[in-house]
């Protein structure tokens, strides 16, 4: 059968048009934001599919189809970062364009099949769709120090706005977007993509990757600049500038998105012989000295979760509990997972850290989404953060941590009183050193009521237990336990918070 030329392809030249009218010598970013701005002016047109049928690369021929180690972009130069591409099939039907920035000029990056070996799929026949076919993400690889000094990869660019990046000894967990549109109205979200990047070549010595990417969406387009930094944790330093096409009722910025499955606080483990399966186990928010964390959990169906914040130091999904034997999973490795931080590095002004959970039965499925909101709504349209894949806690925080956190409604010990109640057991440690025990000072927000909680010490953690009995009067309406340790006056401790869910609540 015989094509002429793919509209995929004509809708690249476009943009490459709109692109040549632009030359920039100070990097790619005062590029990509006339790009950007140019195109907002224009009616949103969704990159068109490729003209070939990716439905016959299945998800096992896409497992089989290998980029060539000695194909990596840069190699020849042995430059300290590489690419690789990522080949069409499956769901990811629709091109990105690619190109390489040097001297203040673009270079298109074209698809060849050269790059890849088509050993296992042979049967394919995949080279005949070669003038047909064009990039659906990239691979960028760096070394990472330690024992291993080969290129590794380091971040992954595939689908939509999503991207993922991995510090030293991590694996793949949870994802960041470049932006989430209408995120908590259920079933008006939008999810801008990139759709062309532009990667600056980098210098023989450097330890920075800079390069940039066009956003694009019915709402929204885009520039974002980009410095990886890879290492033990890696850094990236995002630099957003946004042009909208139409008025948005919901920004988030800076989104993450996550998998919980079940945890050691959850009451059903859906008969999985893995303690717990998550790709992060808390939501961390940080204002000025003061720390909060939230223990994720399941929900039956969908939550949605907003708290205020007056000014942002940072916020996260975090991997905290780094032991195997809490996951038992030889496979997926979720006890290498990274955390994600986020640190405004301009004044984000006041806002929310939105949280969405999302019921699951299944560990494949992505049922977690954290996000910044402003209160300057669509006003925001220019923002910079840093973002760090680490397994580490941020440097910064210095009071003590929960490391877990058990909950029950069942009166299984029979003793006088425990009908009807709720108990938390949190434990903590990391305390600075304390002449005398820690105070518990527990709030309950709703209709419940609480006894004085026990603290005991917990040399198991290296640290101190806390446990708190709440009974409460009704289950209809929202409630929230906050706990924090205290020296008799200040914090010694991140503040534990926790949304009391109703069949928590509903005591057995």
């Amino acid at each position: 059968m015989k094509f002429n030329l793919p509209v995929w392809l004509l809708f690249v030249a476009l943009l490459m048009l709109v692109s040549l009218s632009v030359r920039a010598d100070d990097g790619c970013f005062a590029h990509a934001k006339q790009v950007a701005e140019q195109l907002s002016s224009k009616p949103f047109v969704q990159m068109p599919m490729m003209q070939v049928d990716t439905g016959r690369i299945t998800y096992d021929h896409y497992q089989h189809i290998k980029f060539k180690g000695n194909q990596t972009f840069w190699r020849d130069e042995m430059l300290p970062f590489q690419l690789e591409f990522m080949h069409p099939g499956m769901h990811y039907i629709r091109p990105i364009d690619l190109s390489a920035w040097e001297n203040g000029a673009a270079t298109p990056i074209k698809f060849s099949s050269k790059y890849y070996d088509y050993t296992e799929v042979k049967d394919l026949h995949l080279e005949q769709d070669e003038d047909k076919m064009g990039f659906t993400g990239f691979r960028i690889l760096a070394k990472l120090g330690g024992k291993d000094s080969s290129y590794t990869e380091t971040l992954v660019f595939q689908g939509a706005s999503y991207f993922r990046a991995l510090g030293l000894d991590q694996k793949y967990g949870l994802s960041a977007r470049g932006l989430a549109i209408n995120t908590s109205q259920e079933g008006q979200e939008e999810f801008p993509d990139y759709t062309q990047f532009w990667l600056e070549k980098p210098a023989k010595d450097a330890t920075q990757l800079v390069f940039c990417a066009l956003l694009d969406s019915p709402s929204t387009t885009g520039a974002t600049r980009f410095v990886l930094t890879p290492g033990k944790t890696t850094a990236m330093e995002l630099d957003t500038q946004l042009y909208p096409r139409k008025d948005i009722s919901e920004i988030g910025i800076a989104p993450l998105t996550s998998m919980f499955f079940h945890g050691e606080n959850s009451q059903q483990h859906y008969g999985d012989y893995r303690p717990e399966v998550h790709d992060s186990d808390g939501l961390m928010i940080q204002q000025d000295k003061d720390w909060t964390w939230q223990p994720l959990v399941e929900v039956p169906y969908f939550n949605f979760q907003s708290t205020p914040v007056d000014k942002l130091s940072g916020f996260g999904l975090i991997q905290r509990d780094r032991d195997f034997d809490h996951y038992q999973d030889l496979e997926a490795w979720y006890h290498a997972r990274p955390s994600v931080w986020i640190e405004p590095l301009d004044d984000w002004g006041k806002g929310s850290v939105q949280l969405l959970r999302l019921h699951t039965e299944s560990d494949i499925v992505d049922n977690i989404v954290a996000y910044w909101k402003s209160d300057a709504g669509q006003a925001l349209r220019h923002f910079r953060y840093r973002l760090s894949w680490r397994s580490d806690e941020p440097p910064a925080h210095t009071l003590g941590k929960v490391v877990a956190t058990r909950a029950t409604n069942k009166a299984v010990d029979s003793l006088p009183g425990h009908q009807g109640r709720i108990r938390f057991i949190v434990d903590f440690n990391d305390l600075p050193k304390l002449a005398k025990p820690p105070v518990a000072e527990v709030i309950l927000n709703g209709e419940v009521q609480t006894k004085p909680a026990v603290v005991q010490e917990n040399p198991y953690v290296q640290g101190w237990r806390v446990i708190a009995a709440v009974f409460p009067e009704t289950c209809d309406k929202p409630m929230m336990a906050t706990i924090r340790l205290t020296d008799g006056g200040n914090s010694v401790s991140e503040t534990w918070s926790y949304p009391i869910p109703e069949s928590l609540c509903n005591a057995q």
